[in-house]
């Protein structure tokens, strides 16, 4: 078993073939819109499931929560499993697994219970997509070409989620829910299917299967040992609730706190988050581009940008027009939306050659934390003292953790190629 303190960051620096590299993105980014189809095709049949059921708005939340629960529990178990047996199979297995899962238990659903236990299921299924294609990535981009890449494959969460909010809703109120479910398991089975057929794991690159994985007590701590390990990984923890934060309250602060109803709102939150779409495919690449090696850094910067910008949110007056509200809403999409993959290559390159995928687990997990923790806490806040405290209590930790990466000579995960 390689030691411990290699790391992802040193494998060859040769790429293999523009077709060989065209191929493996194509199916990554193909795959990973599939896996958004069908995981946040759940938050678009929630109110389905309420008028259904007839559960109360609480009640019916809990569907969000399960999934989300299902993926805490079982992110850095499929992660060992990806270290381990590689990612073709495990990725191509949970996939054809969710569809089979989402297809008989639509069938046989008749309780909102039954409906709980089957997003438990697909969230705890679903994990393995987000590190499984990260260390696809790893194994075929060399180290300074992966930010295109991976800003292109986390585009495809919200393409996915964009697709899924057109088709599940339109499915279920023509044919009903249990309808949009089975389209869920067809589109997970299909990509399953494509995984298998049409990727293959790079030999000779440095970052094979591990025989013997690092125990996972034993990662935990090589890991929480390592200072740069820990401040992008606290940099992770304070933009995951502060997007995630931004993405459940934006919308009743601009309709409530500024004064433009909801229809409005809305509208401006989803121009919001096609910016994101933007931010996730251009940032990575403007940082390998003009700052090669110092993935960290362009990080820390981004994140200062999303806090000035949510500084500007909070400080917008009543009715503000649409010259006024675009530009600090489009800064806060394209940098505090466009930030995860400078931070997810981060933290896979960090890891040990053989628990990539068990990182990313980890610090996944602690990411979802964060992402259920961060609205509730905000909306408490509003609830007691209003939204100016709110607000600044959710900037002012991205600050804290932005200023670390930005200053100091933090060891970079790659070297420029």
């Amino acid at each position: 078993m390689q030691t411990a303190t290699t790391t992802a960051n040193q494998v060859r620096d040769e790429a293999p073939g523009g077709a060989a590299l065209s191929t493996v993105l194509a199916v990554a980014v193909t795959v990973q819109t599939a896996g958004s189809f069908v995981s946040q095709g759940v938050y678009t049949l929630v109110p389905f499931w309420r008028d259904t059921f007839d559960l109360s708005q609480s009640s019916a939340a809990l569907a969000v929560t399960a999934m989300n629960g299902g993926q805490i529990l079982s992110m850095m178990a499929l992660g060992r499993a990806i270290d381990r047996y590689g990612e073709r199979s495990v990725v191509s297995l949970t996939l054809l697994a969710i569809g089979i899962s989402l297809i008989t238990g639509a069938l046989v659903a008749s309780s909102y219970v039954a409906v709980l236990a089957l997003v438990t299921l697909l969230g705890a299924l679903y994990a393995s997509v987000q590190p499984g294609g990260a260390r696809a990535i790893l194994r075929w981009f060399p180290p300074g070409k992966r930010g295109l890449p991976t800003g292109l494959r986390q585009a495809a969460v919200p393409l996915g989620t964009a697709i899924a909010a057109f088709c599940l809703p339109l499915l279920a109120t023509l044919y009903g829910w249990p309808v949009a479910v089975m389209a869920q398991g067809g589109i997970a089975a299909a990509g399953g299917v494509l995984f298998w057929a049409l990727y293959r794991e790079r030999e000779g690159d440095g970052l094979t299967s591990a025989a013997r994985p690092i125990p996972l007590a034993a990662l935990i701590r090589q890991l929480l040992r390592e200072k740069s390990f820990c401040r992008v990984l606290a940099a992770g923890i304070a933009m995951s609730a502060f997007q995630f934060t931004f993405t459940a309250h934006a919308i009743s602060f601009m309709a409530d706190g500024l004064g433009l109803g909801l229809v409005s709102a809305a509208s401006f939150f989803a121009a919001t988050q096609i910016i994101g779409i933007l931010g996730r495919v251009l940032a990575p690449w403007l940082s390998d581009r003009f700052w090669p090696g110092q993935r960290a850094r362009s990080l820390g910067v981004l994140m200062i940008a999303a806090a000035a910008a949510a500084v500007f949110f909070l400080a917008l007056p009543t009715a503000p027009s649409a010259w006024t509200l675009v530009p600090v809403l489009a800064a806060i999409g394209f940098f505090g939306i466009g930030w995860y993959p400078l931070f997810l290559l981060e933290i896979a390159e960090r890891a040990p050659r053989t628990a990539i995928a068990a990182t990313i687990g980890f610090a996944s997990t602690i990411g979802l934390l964060a992402m259920s923790l961060g609205p509730y806490f905000f909306g408490l806040v509003v609830d007691f003292s209003g939204y100016v405290p709110a607000w600044i209590a959710l900037i002012v930790p991205v600050v804290l953790t932005a200023l670390p990466l930005c200053t100091s000579n933090l060891r970079p995960a790659c070297a420029p190629s």
